[in-house]
């Protein structure tokens, strides 16, 4: 998985910029409607505020995809928060050329505020962060290891290669032993045959978040859910998935390099491991819930208001704007985490959707 998305020869994210929008193979909340960066650029704002407003505040966005988000947030920052931008640095944390190449393009005009880096082991000249890492739709596209239950036993389906040179899967024992330990911490009970997904590659960067954040938050914005509600007894064949034109195909070890593939995130492991590294659990809610606490329908009702007379492009969207918010839409099954590090009790009364929806179970 590691190879068919991030080669640099050939990998899905490393050759192109293309994968999202409607030519690509899926979109994002940023692509559906710049609302969307609107509102968190506010979010971001009160973060600030809850910090005292430091000398510096560095907002790390991991894997910006086009730029779209970036954009759409620091342009609110600038009208709106010239006090808060007069002091920020934003992070793009990109490893696709492509992608860094795009979203140099489109953020040519805050040259002076945006920095581009390969991974956090680079943000050491930042210093201790004070501010925001912000994930929207990255910690899907890390690369995971498929287990499955056998016989009161936990196996991993490797791939392997036949005759005719094609992939396919093969059972064998557990790579890596820390799987086991993943899955016992932080997964859920499997019946026989069925499968799930392990991201060591989450947890490994849990702790670079976590070593590079000195105060503030982590915000995850991604489809999945806890273990329990994940890997139901229903769902025999785990959550790992390809895309390809906006159409999910059956099998993702074919067109290696060319689709997608992607599995549903266990928030489970995010929150259990996030401890470890000084990140503890605000929120956990539907993307939905989420901007509505952010204040999307009062934006959605003051655009609404102020349409008047509507190119048939700024109609559009304003239609787009219903995926937002619609249970069916973009936003209906996608979760956000917000996690925070060596925060005053202030930064915890600044709004992040405040409905919370941590049970016991999810902790």
């Amino acid at each position: 998985m590691r190879a068919a998305l991030y080669d640099e020869g050939g990998g899905y994210y490393t050759t192109s910029d293309r994968q999202f929008g409607r030519d690509g193979d899926f979109y994002t909340a940023a692509q559906v409607h710049e609302l969307f960066g609107a509102l968190l650029a506010e979010e971001f704002s009160a973060i600030d505020r809850a910090l005292g407003r430091p000398p510096a505040f560095t907002i790390v966005e991991l894997g910006p995809g086009r730029g779209e988000f970036a954009r759409d947030a620091l342009s609110v920052i600038r009208a709106h928060h010239a006090d808060l931008f007069a002091r920020l640095k934003y992070v793009c944390c990109e490893i696709s050329p492509a992608l860094r190449r795009a979203q140099q393009e489109i953020l040519a005009d805050f040259a002076t505020t945006v920095d581009w880096t390969h991974d956090t082991d680079d943000l050491a000249q930042y210093g201790p962060i004070e501010g925001v890492f912000f994930a929207n739709e990255f910690f899907d596209a890390l690369p995971v290891h498929v287990i499955e239950q056998r016989n009161a036993e936990l196996l991993e389906l490797h791939v392997a290669t036949g005759e005719d040179g094609r992939c396919h899967w093969q059972t064998g024992p557990l790579s890596h032993p820390e799987l086991g330990i993943i899955w016992k911490r932080a997964g859920a009970q499997l019946s026989d045959g069925q499968r799930a997904e392990i991201s060591r590659d989450s947890i490994d960067w849990l702790k670079r978040i976590g070593r590079s954040l000195k105060r503030g938050r982590l915000i995850a914005i991604d489809y999945g859910d806890i273990a329990a509600r994940l890997y139901t007894p229903d769902r025999t064949q785990g959550t790992l998935r390809a895309f390809h034109r906006h159409r999910l195909e059956d099998d993702p070890l074919t067109n290696a390099g060319k689709q997608d593939i992607t599995a549903s995130v266990n928030f489970s492991a995010l929150m259990e491991y996030g401890r470890d590294f000084g990140l503890e659990t605000l929120s956990f809610v539907r993307l939905t819930d989420y901007l509505i606490g952010l204040g999307l329908l009062d934006r959605a009702a003051q655009l609404a208001a102020s349409a008047g007379d509507e190119t048939p492009g700024a109609l559009q969207r304003r239609l787009a704007l219903k995926q937002m918010f619609a249970p069916q839409g973009i936003s209906g099954s996608f979760r956000v985490l917000t996690m925070e590090k060596h925060s005053p009790q202030s930064i915890q009364e600044c709004p992040v959707g405040e409905k919370r929806e941590i049970t016991e179970q999810t902790k």
